[in-house]
């Protein structure tokens, strides 16, 4: 990275499919475990939403196995986002920028997805990334907004206005 990347906002709705037995709370979108995520390293606390339902429903089948809580009911929330310091990775002239090359296909290796998100949080004025979705690959357009919470002075209250449950994901076992 010779210059630092150009920074958008992005103000609007995010989706995220949460455990359904219990109420939604906007703390509860930050995560620092790690050992499973693509931008993120244990440690480090990341927001995590999709930028269209269909993408939040796609990841959540993707990751159905991953993590207690995810049988059963699911709730598809919607949340009004405004944050602002964004990497556009879903942009091929910003991967280009970069020195990414392969795509949004170059972001399956997580390794190398930790690394780049490592080197944008070192950055003062970078609170985060648009990231095509690996659920949507083939549609790179379509992604996932990642904040990192660290960069939140107050938490993701600093970034979220408000939500509302929007649909329920029932997973039927059989």
């Amino acid at each position: 990275m010779t210059h630092d990347p150009a920074l958008v906002a992005f103000h609007g709705a995010a989706y995220r499919a949460s455990p359904g037995d219990q109420p939604f709370e906007v703390e509860a979108i930050v995560s620092d475990d790690g050992d499973g995520d693509r931008w993120n390293r244990p440690g480090e606390p990341t927001i995590y939403l999709a930028l269209d339902p269909g993408v939040a429903l796609a990841e959540a089948g993707r990751h159905m196995n991953d993590q207690e809580g995810t049988q059963g009911c699911q709730l598809l929330v919607s949340l009004e986002i405004r944050v602002d310091g964004l990497v556009d990775l879903r942009d091929a002239a910003v991967r280009r920028d970069l020195g990414i090359e392969g795509g949004p296909a170059a972001f399956l290796d997580r390794q190398r997805a930790r690394e780049l998100a490592g080197r944008l949080r070192r950055l003062p004025d970078c609170r985060g990334i648009l990231a095509p979705s690996m659920a949507l690959i083939d549609q790179p357009a379509r992604g996932n907004l990642v904040v990192f919470a660290e960069k939140l002075v107050n938490g993701p209250r600093d970034i979220v206005l408000g939500h509302e449950e929007v649909g329920r994901l029932e997973v039927l076992e059989g």
